[in-house]
């Protein structure tokens, strides 16, 4: 026989799981003094103790353990629950090993730009919801064009459209591009609509953008004649994080007042999985 600290040192567990098992009914003790209370263990009982921790170790909950000694499991049935705790952990390591390479991104822009605030670094990866809008395009030969001239014409375009057909907008207006089978970029204006019954086709066109599982996001404050310096910290960070950009960015114009300077931008690029 073993008193309690005794076997618990044996086992490397401490006194307090060993009688919290107790208390959940998933390791009794071999014997207890009526008088003192004491708790004894036997040596007999290490192989259900190693069980139990083993078992804990590889993710089951204290719950699960208890079901699984009390009804008994096949070793079919319990390779098959240990394939699921592999494929949990492996999506877990794989999370971790993502967001170690994204404290590694956030250091290496801070301290790449000594004059780059937290905030102008604050990257946030995730989903974009799709998106039901009027749009209107235009071709553009560079990046390093003004693209200003361009969506006064498209969002012209748009707002004229919708308010022939009397749909009205529903968010924040959007942009984004796409590359052309002629090696140009498409630069497209998109209004978020709820319904597109009754517009011209001519003028406008409706689409869905799909879902995004994944995205690096940045808000951009400001001019967006201004934000070549955003897309420069945004672009940055996806190389040195070990992400790649799945195509062109997205933006949405959050908050759009009479003074450019105080723009709210949201800028977006799809992340491959």
């Amino acid at each position: 026989m073993f008193g309690i600290g005794q076997f618990a040192q044996l086992a490397k567990v401490s006194v307090r799981t060993l009688r919290h098992y107790d208390d959940v009914g998933l390791l009794h003790p071999a014997h207890v003094d009526q008088s003192s209370g004491y708790r004894s263990y036997e040596a007999a009982q290490l192989p259900t103790l190693n069980r139990i921790v083993a078992l804990k170790d590889l993710g089951f909950t204290l719950a699960e353990i208890t079901r699984m000694i009390e009804s008994g499991v096949s070793n079919e049935q319990l390779v098959g629950m240990l394939r699921l705790r592999q494929a949990e952990a492996e999506r877990a390591a794989d999370e971790e090993r993502r967001r170690l390479a994204r404290v590694a991104a956030r250091i290496q822009l801070l301290q790449g730009d000594p004059t780059m605030t937290d905030e102008q670094a604050a990257i946030v990866v995730k989903p974009l919801d799709a998106m039901y809008v009027a749009t209107a395009s235009e071709p553009t030969d560079s990046f390093d064009d003004d693209f200003s001239p361009i969506f006064d014409r498209l969002y012209g375009q748009i707002f004229g459209g919708l308010a022939r057909a009397g749909v009205a907008p529903n968010g924040p207006n959007a942009a984004f591009y796409e590359e052309r089978s002629d090696g140009r970029v498409d630069v497209v204006a998109a209004v978020p609509i709820a319904d597109g019954a009754g517009l011209e086709a001519s003028l406008v066109e409706v689409r869905t953008l799909p879902v995004v599982a994944r995205a690096a996001t940045l808000i951009h404050r400001g001019s967006m004649a201004t934000c070549s310096g955003s897309y420069e910290t945004l672009l940055r960070w996806i190389d040195a994080a070990g992400e790649r950009a799945d195509g062109y960015s997205r933006e949405i114009y959050l908050a759009c007042p009479a003074n450019f300077d105080d723009w709210v931008t949201e800028l977006q690029f799809p992340l491959h999985d």
